[in-house]
């Protein structure tokens, strides 16, 4: 008879790298927890500044605060071409100071204005009476805008400017306390509203025609860096909705830029004769300076003179100059340096054979031989060049 035993083994033991992963848990867990409760979160906002077409456009945080407002408003370049032309219910904002505006292109403004548009703009300030530039559309309506000092009890330049042109209600513009806006004698157009505080005009709206010119004293206030201080933005959306105008509301256009009258186009315009001038002149000028385009004969070229032209101008300078003598002894000791190198007994023959011995080589007279050689008495001039003549001949007939 067998009996079986019943085996009751040992309890098996954990394994140790599950417990390792189960404490590096719950310390992981714990941190957690800790940081979760002890952090706050929070959202840091950086300004990067004018990003895109705001480096290089100055109102276009008013062209997007306009459309916001439901107003068609973009930038034009004026005079192009190929631009849409404005309508009489269109709005135009210039913000240069039309420097590169001739007659032309101001009347061609103005005639837009009293066709029914609305015209907004500034000016190049005036230092006074005697500086003062010129500008086509204020210089007509007899007006300009010049700098200013305030007064000294002024409060001006502490606070921004009543703007009450609607009677329904005001607001307040910040323009430059400095520059304001001047009258001349000139001056009698109909003033739909006029900007003032303490006396200084810093806006002025007249009707022209059917249509309204606005001028201010300050256009940046309607710039990306200074539409949202104080009402600018509502005084640019009343600007670009005039209740006086009519009660259509057109395009609000700007324009930030001024294209150059080309300059031979306005010469041409307005001095032809001078223009076809300069180009006669000039085409001139080529031909004289390109040698294919000259004159056949080379009229630079160097003129030959014979030897006794330089003798005779030699002779002449040492004759006024009293170097004469000594001239005519160094010509005749190289003449007899070189006659004793061809003949050596040459120092031995007395005078009359060296003059007839020359006379032979040279077949010139005795006499002038003679005086050529041994005669030191010199009165004229021409005595003087016509013996250094007659040894220079001497000297080719050796």
């Amino acid at each position: 008879m067998t009996s079986s035993t019943k085996a009751y083994g040992k309890p098996a033991n954990k394994n140790p790298v599950s417990l390792l992963m189960i404490f590096f848990g719950l310390i992981i867990l714990g941190i957690t927890i800790w940081l979760y409760i002890n952090l706050d979160y929070q959202t840091i906002e950086k300004d990067l500044g004018y990003q895109d077409e705001a480096l290089t456009n100055d109102y276009l945080a008013a062209e997007y605060f306009l459309r916001s407002m439901g107003n068609k408003s973009e930038e034009i370049e004026l005079f192009k071409p190929n631009n849409r032309p404005l309508t009489k219910y269109d709005t135009l904002l210039i913000t240069t100071h039309r420097q590169a505006f001739d007659v032309s292109r101001s009347k061609k403004l103005l005639d837009w204005v009293e066709s029914g548009g609305h015209l907004i703009i500034s000016a190049q300030i005036s230092g006074g009476a005697k500086i003062k530039f010129r500008d086509h559309i204020l210089d007509k309506l007899g007006l300009f805008i010049e700098q200013k000092d305030l007064k000294e009890n002024s409060i001006q330049g502490e606070e921004p400017v009543n703007v009450d042109i609607d009677d329904a209600d005001f607001w307040q513009v910040d323009f430059n306390d400095f520059n304001v806006i001047q009258k001349t004698d000139q001056f009698n157009a109909k003033i739909n509203w006029q900007i003032e505080d303490e006396g200084r005009v810093h806006g002025v709206q007249i009707t022209l025609g059917e249509g309204k010119l606005t001028i201010l004293s300050d256009l940046n206030i309607f710039n990306n860096d200074f539409i949202e201080d104080y009402d600018h933005a509502v005084f640019l959306y009343l600007l670009a909705n005039d209740p006086l105008l009519s009660k259509q509301s057109g395009v609000f256009y700007y324009s930030l830029y001024e294209k150059n009258i080309s300059l031979l186009g306005w010469l041409w315009r307005n001095a032809p004769l001078l223009l076809i001038s300069l180009l006669c002149l000039v085409g001139f000028i080529l031909w004289m300076l390109v040698p294919r385009f000259g004159p056949v004969i080379n009229i630079k070229q160097p003129v030959r003179r014979n030897f006794s032209e330089h003798l005779f101008a030699a002779g002449h300078y040492h004759w006024n100059f009293k170097y004469y003598n000594r001239l005519l002894n160094d010509v005749r000791k190289q003449l007899s340096y070189r006659v004793q190198l061809k003949y050596p007994e040459w120092s031995r023959a007395n005078q009359q054979d060296q003059i007839m011995h020359f006379s032979d080589l040279s077949h010139l007279e005795p006499l002038l031989i003679k005086q050529a050689l041994f005669d030191s008495d010199i009165k004229k001039e021409s005595d003087f060049i016509n013996k250094i003549k007659i040894l220079e001949k001497l000297r080719k007939s050796l």
